[in-house]
């Protein structure tokens, strides 16, 4: 590896260490990549299994990696039996590209069967011809229809910065522009995440700030914000807002079981006393009606 390629990996993997702020939560960024992106954490079934690795052997190499660079480790002799036994022979790639044979697509097939997006993946976002985007209000996932000569993941080149992402092919990427774009707000890039799943790539990834977006990229036209659906399950809110919804839960449910024990007579009197309550000339005129104050002869 050159000097050039070292600075740059530095600054990449640097930017990931400030963000994370230790040790734990950088390597926990690394191994999460390979768990979500490769076939890393796959065990090999048997030899014809094109995927992942041998039983044990993925132990060795994070092992073997981490002793190069500690040079209280095996020193140069044992780095070189390492690059003997891992040279590619018995590794696979990170990132290996299986081709699965399909039936041929013709034209009318296109035809009759266009490619569209469906509504979960525009939901509270938007959809145009070769994209689309949906959000809640922590995170948002774009969807890009991919074309045809460039559906492999080793084909294209993907940046996604805190406020910009351009899809496009590796070998021109300047001019097999797929999608290109400044974001209206900024993103937690390092935590982004795509995939390519039915021709079509998918990044997700959280927002920096809670809010919605009335848009995904400046120049596209807004989205009616209060029509999105704001559901939030409980445990995505604040701690201080489950307590009081807890809170209001209980006396609700309270309320309902002395209803329930209150006698038909009882009811009676409890809504008479609703009404004196804020009759003209009564002391607790405007104040919440509380009946435990009041003395019932």
């Amino acid at each position: 590896m050159s000097i050039e390629d070292n600075h740059r990996n530095d600054a990449m993997l640097m930017e990931i260490l400030q963000n994370r702020k230790t040790i734990t939560g950088f390597l926990d960024s690394i191994f999460g990549f390979l768990r979500r992106n490769t076939d890393f954490y796959h065990n090999k079934a048997d030899e014809a299994d094109q995927l992942g690795f041998p039983k044990g052997m993925r132990d060795q190499l994070v092992f073997g990696a981490m002793q190069r660079y500690d040079p209280d480790g095996w020193g140069s002799a044992g780095i070189q039996n390492a690059e003997a036994e891992y040279n590619g022979t018995t590794v696979p790639p990170a990132i290996e590209e299986i081709t699965i044979n399909t039936e041929e697509t013709t034209e009318s097939d296109m035809k009759s069967n266009p490619f569209t997006f469906s509504p979960s993946d525009y939901k509270n976002g938007a959809s145009f011809d070769t994209y689309c985007w949906s959000q809640s209000q922590k995170d948002l996932e774009v969807h890009v229809k991919l074309p045809s000569d460039l559906k492999a993941a080793k084909r294209l080149s993907v940046d996604i910065k805190p406020q910009f992402i351009k899809i496009s092919g590796k070998l021109k990427p300047d001019q097999q522009i797929i999608l290109e774009g400044n974001l209206i707000q900024r993103i937690k890039h390092n935590e982004a995440v795509w995939t390519i799943d039915h021709d079509t790539l998918i990044i997700s990834c959280d927002k920096t700030k809670e809010l919605w977006w009335e848009r995904l990229f400046k120049g596209e036209p807004e989205i009616d914000t209060s029509k999105l659906d704001c559901e939030r399950y409980i445990d995505e809110l604040p701690e201080d807002s489950q307590v009081a919804i807890e809170k209001l839960r209980f006396q609700q449910l309270a309320s309902d079981q002395k209803k329930q024990l209150q006698s038909p007579e009882q009811t009676k009197t409890m809504e008479r006393l609703k009404i004196a309550w804020d009759a003209e000339g009564s002391p607790f005129k405007g104040q919440p009606f509380d009946p435990s104050i009041v003395q019932m002869s």
